[in-house]
């Protein structure tokens, strides 16, 4: 399945929305510690956000559907990551360009970030929820570190920046590692110029464990498929290596009636 480019390479409770300097807000606040060092990490709006974007909360019944899955009710706008450590001048990193070629932001006028504010409800499907009672929810928690790369630093946490059909959550990983300890998006260590978008399921795997079995991409069937993709993916000591493999899908229609369980491989993309 092919990912739509990425245009740019950047170098536990959630806050309550606070005003700050200026026409800054921030969106969540979260105290750290990385390499044994206290630090304050922030997300912040350069801006008001909007949130009457097709996934936000103005037009719930289309926010539950699958283009708004994993950031229904969200707001849009221009975010950075802000990292404070003592001694250091606070650093940042704008995370609006991971967004340059997402499908969430069909109703936008470029690249901007879409981030989940009120979580969605389990009866949201099935009941006619407003506007209101959604933005008094409370908000979904984004700074969730964990060692994606297995650097002995659980320094990164998962961004999303797509959906692809239907409810599959392109994400990155944005933080610091032992290797790059300046704010940035992970890489693989083929495509060092590239941030690394995979599912999150796939990331999550990758978190539990470094050399995670193959892994579901694009099965047979879906949306039509007719060929299937699985990732192979390990991280090795901070070093992440991921390939996507395309095979052929079980033939019914041979001519000896049956089905061919082998699956014959088409190519291999070194993400």
């Amino acid at each position: 399945m092919p990912f739509r480019p990425l245009l740019a390479l950047l170098a536990l409770v959630a806050a309550p929305l606070l005003a700050a300097p200026g026409t800054e807000l921030v969106r969540e606040q979260r105290s750290v510690t990385i390499g044994g060092v206290p630090e304050v990490w922030r997300l912040v709006w350069r801006g008001a956000p909007r949130d009457d974007g097709m996934c936000g909360p103005r037009d719930p019944e289309m926010a539950i559907t699958c283009p708004c899955s994993g950031v229904a009710y969200a707001q849009t706008g221009d975010l950075v990551l802000e990292r404070q450590r003592p001694g250091a001048r606070p650093e940042r990193m704008a995370l609006a360009p991971l967004f340059a070629g997402s499908e969430m932001l069909s109703d936008a006028g470029g690249p901007a970030a879409v981030l989940p504010r009120w979580p969605m409800g389990d009866d949201d499907v099935s009941k006619e929820v407003t506007p209101k009672a959604i933005r008094a929810r409370p908000p979904v928690p984004i700074l969730k570190l964990a060692d994606y790369d297995h650097d002995g630093v659980a320094g990164e946490f998962l961004l999303q920046i797509d959906a692809l059909p239907c409810g599959k959550q392109l994400m990155v990983a944005v933080g610091t590692s032992r290797a790059h300890p300046g704010l940035h998006a992970l890489t693989s260590a083929e495509h060092p110029e590239r941030p690394l978008a995979l599912y999150r399921w796939q990331w999550e795997a990758l978190a539990r464990n470094p050399r995670p079995a193959e892994l579901a991409d694009w099965p047979c069937g879906d949306h039509g498929a007719e060929e299937e993709t699985t990732l192979r993916v390990r991280a090795d000591r901070g070093a992440i290596h991921a390939t996507r493999i395309t095979g052929t899908c079980p033939d019914e229609s041979n001519e000896k009636g049956g089905t061919r369980i082998a699956k014959k491989i088409l190519k291999r993309d070194v993400l």
